[in-house]
């Protein structure tokens, strides 16, 4: 009997070309095995057997694959399969022989990186059968992006950075301290404390820095936190090199406690600390380079004038295990032009965990990833416990935790972007469950880049938007919306849930899209300021979805594309019910479900 094997790196791969391949499709034999079959020329095509289909498009594969010409059968590997595809003009197109090979290159870097992060784990049960602390979930994400060609490449890091630096690694390392002229930092801040202050509370905390620092911070500079590995691209730089020798710009060292880097590598936590750091990293990891911009880090201050203001609490208490991961400062260094470096921003959020530090708080990436040899997800061993605590079935258990999903995500969400105006862009490592007993009960939001405003948060919230003009992409119309919040909400971290939910626990995926899309029509039925959004997922037959393979294989830089749209197509829509489609007579009054 042939053995097979599981890859989780290479379903990422598979997985994002065939939901932006037409060509590429599943067939099912007669004895019931399914394969996905890959087209090449004439009579020659790559079939890969499948584990698990998902009509979401987060199937699970098992290896080796073979290539099929006439009545020869071949076994190929991963790196064979990528290169056949790559080289196969009617898949990608006609790309050039430097596209080609650097795409090669980083999706192999990053399908070795995840087995190197895998084959350091002694024990899978840790990660997959049992409840995590937030640190264990950040750093227990193993493959990334479930829906990515290249999640886990980052090719601005060396072997020995990865190994510093990423948090599947399980590393942590002290923070590298600079001492800034005041002149020379750009900070600002939203509530009573400053970003100085701030910085002060977790000096008070750190007894190793503040041992360390003691003396050393001279009269009328700032302390300035630097990620270590970020510290050598700025110190090379020629104007923070001037103002070393101007003696502007002091280099402490690396002094403190240790910070673990979280899910997304540039964001550092450390446990019982009143702050998590967010840091401008000039590495390429999956679609973008990972500096911040002034605008950017000016959303977190943004966002906590909104949210603290007694008009948005006294409307939104009612979602009480919802909670923002507020950033509610950064600074950044100045450089000779005047102009904020940006490689050097730093946001401060609140560690909103500090005194909850084992509370089974895990990022959804983690609770969906598949496991790396087939067994359950950690999402499904979760549910599986809950099933044997209550009682009940499995797939009881299922759907009564998707409910609790629905529940505590989805639906605040949604609801925040039809009432509020507020959107969030929640894909699956901005979302961080908050558990008990391994169900839902509440959920945290982080990452204030990714927020926006429509034009209900301008009417409702208006004293808090009138700057506006210095961040017009905080504004966002209709169609901006419907572009984007659906898919990073939906396609990215709910389709992911269904999908790892329906492959373990005896739950068909319709009847989790079912769940989903009668929580959807309970809110827009109560009544919304503007359905506009909701109409769009519930009654249009496709989604607009991001493109990760070809905008990854055309090697561009998502966060400077002058119009991200370019890199999205419509998929087809799961929740799309003819029958259930809202007639209107232009003025957006339903009128009857037929």
């Amino acid at each position: 009997m042939l053995k097979t094997f599981n890859d989780i790196a290479s379903a990422c791969f598979l997985n994002s070309l065939q939901r932006e391949s037409s060509s590429l499709y599943y067939v099912t034999q007669p004895e019931g095995s399914c394969h996905l079959h890959i087209p090449l020329e004439q009579d020659k095509y790559i079939l890969v057997p499948v584990h698990y289909f998902s009509s979401l498009g987060i199937s699970e594969y098992r290896w080796p694959a073979f290539l099929i010409s006439g009545q020869e059968r071949v076994e190929i590997s991963f790196r064979q399969v990528v290169e056949i595809i790559i080289n196969n003009k009617k898949l990608v197109g006609d790309q050039t022989n430097s596209n080609k090979l650097k795409f090669i290159e980083r999706v192999m870097e990053s399908h070795a990186n995840t087995h190197a992060a895998i084959s350091r784990i002694s024990s899978f049960n840790s990660l997959f059968d049992g409840a995590l602390k937030f640190e264990n979930a950040e750093q227990g994400l193993l493959a990334g992006h479930s829906v990515h060609p290249a999640p886990k490449s980052r090719e601005q890091f060396s072997e020995e950075d990865a190994s510093l630096f990423t948090p599947e690694f399980q590393s942590c390392f002290p923070l590298r301290w600079f001492a800034v002229s005041r002149q020379l930092v750009l900070k600002d801040s939203a509530g009573k404390d400053s970003a100085t202050a701030l910085l002060g509370k977790v000096l008070a905390v750190d007894n190793k820095l503040r041992k360390a620092l003691l003396g050393k911070i001279p009269e009328g500079f700032c302390l300035f936190p630097v990620h270590p590995w970020q510290s050598k691209v700025l110190l090379k730089r020629a104007d923070i090199k001037e103002y070393i020798k101007n003696n502007q710009l002091i280099d402490l060292g690396d002094h403190g406690t240790n910070w673990l880097p979280t899910s997304s590598t540039r964001s550092l936590y450390s446990p019982g600390l009143p702050l998590m750091l967010k840091f401008s990293l000039s590495v390429k990891l999956t679609n973008s380079i990972r500096t911040m911009s002034e605008k950017e880090v000016r959303r977190g201050l943004r966002l906590k004038t909104i949210v603290e203001a007694d008009e948005f609490q006294a409307k939104t208490n009612k979602y009480t295990g919802f909670t923002i991961m507020q950033e509610p400062a950064f600074l950044g260094i100045i450089g000779i032009d005047g102009k904020v470096i940006e490689e050097s921003l730093v946001s401060l959020r609140d560690n909103v965990i500090k005194d909850t530090p084992e509370q089974e708080a895990v990022v959804l990436a983690t609770l969906c990833q598949q496991h790396p040899t087939g067994k359950n997800s950690l999402l499904a061993s979760r549910v599986s416990y809950l099933a044997k605590r209550k009682s009940i079935s499995l797939s009881e258990a299922a759907l009564k935790w998707f409910e609790q999903y629905c529940q505590h995500a989805v639906v605040p969400l949604f609801d925040m972007q039809a009432n509020h105006g507020i959107v969030f862009l929640a894909h699956q490592q901005n979302i961080v469950m908050k558990l008990e007993d391994g169900l839902p009960v509440g959920m945290y939001f982080r990452d204030c880049q990714g927020t926006g405003y429509t034009d209900i948060a301008y009417k409702l919230y208006p004293e808090y938007l009138i700057d506006d003009a210095f961040d017009r992409e905080n504004y966002w119309d209709e169609s901006k919306v419907k572009r984007y919040f659906p898919y990073y909400l939906i396609i990215n971290s709910t389709y992911n849930v269904i999908s790892a939910l329906a492959s373990r626990c005896n739950i068909l995926e319709e009847s989790l899209i079912n769940i989903l899309r009668n929580s959807l029509k309970s809110l827009r039925a109560d009544g919304v300021n503007d359905r506009s959004c909701l109409n769009y997922v519930l009654d249009s037959p496709t989604l607009c979805c991001k493109g990760n393979f070809f905008c990854y294989l055309q090697n561009l830089n998502e966060n400077s594309i002058p119009e991200p749209s370019v890199i999205y197509f419509d998929l087809p829509n799961p929740l799309f019910k003819e029958k259930d489609k809202i007639f209107n007579n232009g003025n957006n009054e339903e009128l009857s479900l037929v």
